[in-house]
């Protein structure tokens, strides 16, 4: 399924609001739009990582998805987005999401991640030192 310019301008919207409030984010497959629900979500490419010291707009993401749009192309990646709880800083990012916490971890630490997002438990995850 794909949306209409009028869809993706709201789903845009309900994106810039879930990163209004302590650890909020979403984490949205580029292709249709539909939130991921399952697995553990895992910044992979720290080139586009985007940190916000403010709110972050609608005309952010807009700007955020052209610049990252190669990268969010590739097979398996998602558009993430996540409000650090203790800072109040906002991340934009392009993930993957595994089944596997343990893959999700050694992914984290090889991009040097804060944390993972964990959709079971619906919060995030810091990321822990390789024992």
């Amino acid at each position: 399924m794909t949306m209409s310019l009028i869809d993706w301008s709201a789903r845009i919207s309900a994106m810039a609001d879930a990163l209004s409030v302590p650890d909020g984010g979403f984490s949205v497959k580029p292709d249709d739009g539909s939130d991921v629900r399952t697995g553990y979500a895992v910044a992979v490419h720290p080139e586009h990582e985007r940190v916000f010291d403010g709110p972050v707009t609608s005309n952010d993401l807009h700007e955020y998805i052209a610049q990252a749009k190669d990268a969010l192309s590739l097979p398996g990646r998602v558009l993430g987005g996540w409000r650090d709880p203790a800072t109040g800083r906002v991340y934009l990012d392009v993930s993957v999401v595994t089944t596997d916490l343990s893959e999700a971890m050694t992914l984290a630490r090889e991009t040097a991640q804060l944390a993972i997002f964990d959709f079971s438990a619906m919060e995030s995850i810091p990321v822990t030192v390789a024992a």
